[in-house]
């Protein structure tokens, strides 16, 4: 799949394909997969990062930003508990 990403993207260029390979990767990881319905971020991480986009637009409320304050103990088994979630 990467490979076709590749191929389009830099047709004009083919020979610096290797420049393009992290903000293809990173796209790609942003996308969906029907398999799991998830990205691969969050399917790996348990979280999205955020985009160049989200650093560049701050006041932009993101889902973190809307989550209650809790013990680092509830954090944490919020975290498992979404992770063992999105891997079944």
């Amino acid at each position: 799949m990467i490979v076709h990403i590749l191929r389009m993207y830099d047709s004009k260029h083919p020979r610096t394909w290797d420049e393009s390979l992290p903000y293809v990767q990173h796209s790609y990881n942003l996308a969906l997969q029907s398999s799991t319905g998830h990205n691969p971020f969050q399917v790996g991480l348990g979280f999205q990062p955020l985009c160049p986009i989200d650093v560049a637009m701050p006041l932009a409320a993101t889902h973190t930003d809307l989550v209650h304050v809790q013990s680092k103990t509830d954090k944490a088994t919020s975290f498992i508990e979404h992770i063992q979630h999105i891997r079944r």
